[in-house]
């Protein structure tokens, strides 16, 4: 006869085998991964694909007709709407190459399967979009949580998800996860480029494993400034950074790693503009992003930015002041973090343009997740009081950025009214039923009830497990 201490000895190895299975859900950055990428992905909507179709067009230019001259396409959504000059007879984006040769690269693939933009090009546009920024600003996110993690000596990761779900949904980074946006990419490049940067400061690993880390933080600060010229300077700051770590040896591997990651782009310019150091803004003329000194323009971008970052993303200012509660072993990283968003800022402050036409401070967004890991200088706080305070603070700002980046990530981050606040006009247009049509959702509401499904089963059988457990030693 079998006794009830066998029955759940049984039961208990049938939940921990099932608990296995669904240890992939249980980890807590595959988990965040996966729920970031699925949401972003949700939200790329018609407005964005077609107001953005700036970022299509190289693409389709690339992998159909084999040039990076903007002109020839024979889809009626990919003729170019703005920041576009012409250069010796052809028309030419005014912007880096990286978004077109990334989204080219998953392009590629897609037309391979029978996909093109000329057949079904939200469909197409959406998949291009989910394959490039909504998965490296997911993945971005799981680096803020990595670093974020690091920088706490607790064991709890509840500050570290704060900060990586700030990131994620508290900042401009969602309402352009869902378009193939260049600085959004070259953001996600830059921030995975430095957490390397941070682990060689802090830890030896094996000689292969350096040099592949050293490699990797190059060819993404390459890529960063293929992408973008707005964090260039962020990307010198993050070669500065690992220069100060004193790592001879692998010097010239981060500088090979910068020199591959830069190639595309001397490429492009060879080719388009006869000059490898020839950038795009600069063969256009485009001088609102030319850098000068103007005392009455620095202040109406102060003002500008002030407004924008307590508007869209108000944990931007927690996040400052979160790195100066660091502790000071960790006051390298915050120097490099302040000077991240320093040189950034000398950047914006003094060019005549913000952007035109933006949901948040889109210009702002290289430094949104440096100033989200910042929200980790909290969990220093020893005084209860101010400890639950900055708690709550983080949680409440956290909660309203999420929903005012929310709204304009399901409406669209094409606002050009920058002097009123864009949620009042976003609800009313909602509410009034002009809504945008979501090209991914009949692809990914199957994947995201399994999700859902997978974590409250998991919960059930920890709970299961716990309960026999108990069982057990009676």
């Amino acid at each position: 006869m079998v006794s009830s201490r066998d029955e759940a000895s049984a039961a208990k190895v049938i939940v921990n085998c099932a608990l296995k299975f669904l240890s992939l859900f249980r980890k807590q950055e595959i988990l965040l991964f996966i729920s970031l990428w699925l949401v972003y992905g949700l939200l790329i909507n018609s407005d964005n694909l077609q107001a953005f179709n700036l970022q299509q067009i190289g693409v389709e230019a690339i992998a159909e007709r084999g040039h990076f001259y903007l002109e020839g396409s024979r889809t009626p959504q990919l003729q170019p709407l703005g920041d576009t000059f012409l250069h010796a007879g052809h028309k030419y984006a005014a912007k880096q190459p990286g978004q077109f040769m990334a989204g080219a690269a998953v392009y590629y693939v897609l037309h391979y399967l029978g996909f093109s933009y000329r057949s079904n090009y939200l469909l197409c546009s959406a998949l291009v979009t989910f394959l490039t920024t909504s998965l490296a600003t997911a993945v971005a996110a799981v680096f803020v949580f990595r670093f974020a993690k690091h920088l706490t000596n607790a064991q709890s990761t509840l500050w570290p998800t704060l900060a990586a779900l700030t990131f994620g949904f508290g900042t401009t980074a969602l309402p352009y996860s869902g378009i193939a946006h260049h600085d959004a990419l070259a953001a996600d490049y830059l921030l995975i480029a430095c957490y390397f940067v941070f682990r060689l400061s802090r830890q030896r690993f094996a000689p292969g494993g350096e040099i592949v880390r050293a490699g990797a933080a190059g060819l993404l600060l390459g890529l960063t400034v293929t992408t973008s010229m707005l964090p260039a300077l962020m990307a010198v700051v993050a070669v500065v950074w690992f220069v100060s770590l004193c790592r001879w040896p692998l010097l010239p591997v981060l500088l090979l790693g910068c020199g591959i990651g830069l190639t595309p782009l001397f490429i492009y310019n060879a080719v388009s503009f006869g000059n490898p150091f020839l950038l795009s803004n600069w063969a256009g003329h485009f001088s609102d992003t030319y850098f000068h000194v103007s005392w009455h323009n620095l202040i109406d971008k102060l003002r500008f930015y002030s407004r924008f970052v307590t508007q869209y993303a108000p944990t931007f200012w927690l996040g400052l002041i979160g790195l100066f509660c660091l502790r000071q072993k960790y006051r390298r990283e915050a120097i490099f973090f302040f000077s991240f968003i320093i040189v950034l800022a000398a950047y914006i402050l003094n060019i005549d343009t913000v952007g035109t036409c933006m949901y948040g401070p889109r210009y702002l967004l290289p430094a949104m997740p440096f100033a989200s890991v910042g929200l980790i200088g909290f969990s220093y706080l020893r005084t209860r009081w101010l400890y639950g305070t900055a708690l709550a603070a983080a949680i409440g700002a956290g909660l309203f950025a999420a929903f005012v980046n929310a709204v304009g990530a399901m409406h669209g981050a094409m606002y050009c009214n920058l002097d009123r606040f864009a949620l009042w006009p976003y609800l009313a247009a909602i509410a009034s039923g002009r809504g945008r049509s979501f090209p991914l959702l009949p692809w990914l509401v199957g994947p995201t009830f399994l999700l859902c499904l997978f974590l409250a089963i998991g919960l059930t059988l920890r709970s299961a497990r716990l309960r026999l457990v108990a069982a057990t030693r009676k």
